[in-house]
């Protein structure tokens, strides 16, 4: 089993424990599967008020409860043990809605759980709910105009991030060990930035995708979020059912590409002095870290990501509808919509009768020429470099207000929109289809998370998280969520 990378006293409170750290207790006998149910209960009668969930398990739970009585002891590399795992409300897991966060599927039971929800389960999982999310993962905010807000973990006056938000909230805070989220465009990344935890966007195609509400296929993949990178290579290792646990790589060993004319241009002055920071830290440790020259990079990203995105939405999520017997036809889903902000994207942009409807050949033109032309970039320089990633702040500013659900948050004082804040820098390696791993850089004077993420090589996934587990040991960002204000 993989161990905890790090090696600090175990926390006062279990519900506290990172993922790794509980499941090394149940197996030793050190504490019982009805203490870490109960001190995850504690949480969520203490933070409810954050919207992190949907729907909870909470109610069933003394019927579940004998089920983990003596723990969780599954065949296969990892068990874990019956620990709370939270789910996002657009991957199925039976006995339970699957809402994708709109009001029209608040009804929706799936039959079946989602192949990714079934190693979970088969490894022992106990899955304590779903979790808040923007409306059919169309938005970064985690603003839910049908279920409310997502507030972030670290401060409940900002924004959580999204569109996994409640998932990394959930993590944060310590309503759950572990998260299932989603990623298109940078859904799981940015959440975890924003709220100080780990979230890996794995290679499109390394889970299985089936049993998720889509938004782009040709981008879409569901991904582990926690609280340390040893806890996500456990989720990885579970799904995947990878044999070998993953181990720190020897920083001597590591190098990294950096791009400073897209990645770091025009950062938050907060973001920008915790990232130079944590690169001058790596470097003094060892870590390699190779300036990088891509001038062609930001406009190929910029003729993939459109397009792609708004031209699949319909298609995939009408075939979806169909295929799980929901009952929903496209035109019922677009009028139930409850966010103006979703309503207005359907309406304007993604519907196949909307005025800026993305033509048939501009879509075909990102798909066989600028998206290949693009992986091809990034593979030339992980080449021609031996780079293992490369690495940037995973978001150019820190957590809006929520006064700033209205799609604009701040940036040095100025405004600006949080679709250009926090896409800016996960939408490359989405739209290439590299896999990327977020994790904590650090924190402001004033509490707010910052993160880091490194992009990898397209199934280089265990080597991204091997860098992770050292990285995270360099940087020795402090395990554990802030105090927020109740």
């Amino acid at each position: 089993m993989l161990l905890p990378f790090r090696t600090a006293a175990l926390p006062t409170d279990i519900a506290d424990f990172t993922l790794t750290q509980a499941i090394a207790a149940l197996r030793r006998g050190a504490i019982h599967s009805h203490e870490v149910i109960d001190a995850t209960l504690a949480r969520h009668a203490r933070y409810g008020q954050f919207g992190a969930f949907i729907s909870t398990a909470f109610e069933d739970t003394a019927d579940q409860a004998p089920e983990y009585a003596g723990g969780i002891h599954m065949p296969g590399p990892v068990s874990l043990q019956g620990v709370p795992i939270a789910v996002k409300d657009n991957v199925h897991v039976t006995g339970f809605s699957c809402t994708a966060g709109t009001p029209a599927l608040a009804r929706f039971r799936p039959v079946r759980d989602a192949t990714v929800i079934g190693r979970l389960r088969d490894a022992g999982a106990f899955f304590v709910g779903k979790t808040n999310m923007h409306e059919l993962s169309l938005g970064v905010t985690c603003h839910n105009a049908y279920f409310g807000d997502v507030r972030n973990a670290r401060d409940p006056a900002r924004l959580a991030g999204g569109s996994s938000g409640g998932s990394a909230v959930a993590v944060a805070l310590g309503l759950a060990y572990g998260a299932i989220g989603t990623d298109t465009a940078g859904s799981i990344r940015i959440p975890a930035a924003l709220n100080g935890i780990v979230g890996l966007r794995p290679t499109v195609g390394r889970y299985p995708g089936d049993g998720v509400a889509p938004v782009s296929p040709t981008r879409d993949t569901p991904g582990p979020m926690a609280r340390t990178v040893a806890d996500v290579a456990l989720l990885d290792q579970v799904i995947t059912g990878t044999q070998r646990p993953a181990m720190a790589a020897r920083p001597e060993c590591i190098r990294l590409g950096v791009v400073p004319r897209l990645f770091f241009d025009g950062l938050d002055a907060q973001v920008q002095a915790l990232t130079q920071d944590a690169l001058r830290r790596l470097e003094d440790s060892g870590v390699r870290l190779i300036e990088l020259h891509m001038p062609e990079l930001g406009q190929l990203n910029d003729s993939t990501s459109t397009a792609i995105g708004y031209a699949e939405f319909w298609p995939a999520m009408e075939r979806y509808l169909r295929t799980h017997g929901t009952g929903l036809s496209m035109e019922d889903l677009a009028r139930g919509a409850a966010g103006n902000d979703v309503r207005a994207l359907i309406e304007n942009f993604l519907a196949p009768s909307s005025p800026h409807r993305v033509p048939s050949e501009l879509y075909e033109a990102a798909v066989h020429t600028h998206r290949p032309a693009l992986r091809r970039l990034f593979l030339e320089q992980f080449c021609s470099h031996k780079l293992d990633g490369i690495i940037l702040p995973t978001t150019i500013a820190v957590a809006g207000r929520l006064a700033a659900m209205a799609g604009i948050v701040a940036l040095n004082g100025e405004p600006i929109s949080a679709n250009y804040a926090y896409l800016r820098n996960t939408l490359p390696a989405s739209n290439a289809g590299l896999p990327g791993l977020a994790m904590p850089a650090g924190y402001t004077p004033q509490g707010q998370a910052v993160g880091i993420e490194i992009d990898g090589p397209p199934h280089g996934d265990r080597r991204l998280l091997e860098i992770g587990l050292t990285l995270e040991a360099i940087l020795s960002v402090p395990i554990g969520r802030a105090t927020p204000a109740r």
